[in-house]
């Protein structure tokens, strides 16, 4: 029988049961202001999903668990899937926080932090890269 996971601070040791929770104000102190600073704060958010191995709550690389289980011709709920969503959902809650308010909405119909994350690429990523190339004409 799998165990009930523990919610903690994103400075705190991790296990793979553990649910971090972020603090955007101290650990995302650049918002999200529009293609100037996205490369910034791409960067800044990259780097806090690094280091509890969260990055792939971003990039699609930690995936959705079954929502439910079977056994015995039964359906019973998946406390992997409930312990990845509360997890996916605090990563989108930090990018949500992370972002300034006329951007929110950008990310407030998504989801997934996946999702979310794609959003901001498509939105910002490519201007981003359109800017940088006009500035070094």
């Amino acid at each position: 029988m799998a165990t009930k996971a523990t919610v903690v601070n994103a400075d705190n040791t991790a296990s793979s049961t553990t649910i971090m929770q972020f603090n955007p104000t101290s650990q995302l102190p650049i918002k999200l202001a529009g293609n100037h600073n996205f490369r910034t704060w791409k960067a800044q958010v990259s780097m806090l999903m690094h280091e509890p191995n969260l990055f792939g709550h971003l990039d699609g690389t930690i995936a959705a668990p079954p929502t439910t289980l079977t056994e015995n011709n039964e359906f019973t709920p998946n406390l992997a899937y409930t312990n990845w969503f509360h997890q996916d959902q605090l990563v989108q809650n930090a990018i949500l926080a992370s972002v300034e308010p006329t951007l929110v909405s950008t990310v407030a119909i998504d989801k997934t932090a996946n999702k979310a994350w794609e959003s901001l690429h498509t939105f910002f990523a490519n201007k981003s890269h359109t800017r940088i190339i006009s500035l070094q004409d």
